[in-house]
């Protein structure tokens, strides 16, 4: 993750709704879809997103830039099992942000961004989880972010 990413668990609303305390672990590695299925044809989707990462295996699969917009899909088994998002705030790429929308939509899932924050996949709310993360603090003003960071580190 590079610092003016937004970082962001895309979980199923059935698996947030039976685990909520989750959300208290670590997000990003939680298995949240072992018990769900994606969409069928998630890939074809996901690849009208971005193109295949060149870092995709059997275990995960991307789609994106590693340092910019980015989907990853990892498996267990042949299994999805997890799924991140990777919002570069540098540059906003509307037609990324509206694909990654779609596809939440379609999938019945929610954004959790990685501090915990519960993201609805409407363009509102999704922007409102950008503008008040700590990557946009960064791209704004990084001096101002990092002094903050030194600061917190005393």
């Amino acid at each position: 993750m590079a610092v003016w990413q937004v970082d962001f668990a895309i979980v199923p609303r059935r698996a947030l709704a039976k685990d909520p305390r989750a959300l208290l672990s670590d997000v990003l590695d939680t298995d949240w879809w072992s018990a769900e299925r994606l969409p069928s044809g998630f890939a074809q989707q996901l690849a009208a997103i971005g193109p295949a990462g060149a870092a995709s295996s059997a275990e995960r699969q991307t789609w994106g830039n590693a340092d910019g917009n980015r989907v990853d899909v990892w498996f267990e088994r042949g299994q999805a099992t997890r799924m991140t998002a990777h919002v570069d705030v540098r540059r906003l790429d509307a037609r990324f942000g509206a694909m990654l929308l779609q596809f939440a939509r379609v999938a019945d899932a929610v954004f959790v961004r990685s501090d915990g924050l519960v993201v609805e996949p409407r363009v509102g709310a999704f922007g409102a989880a950008l503008r008040s993360s700590p990557a946009w603090r960064y791209v704004v003003d990084p001096a101002e972010y990092l002094s903050s960071r030194h600061d917190d580190d005393e």
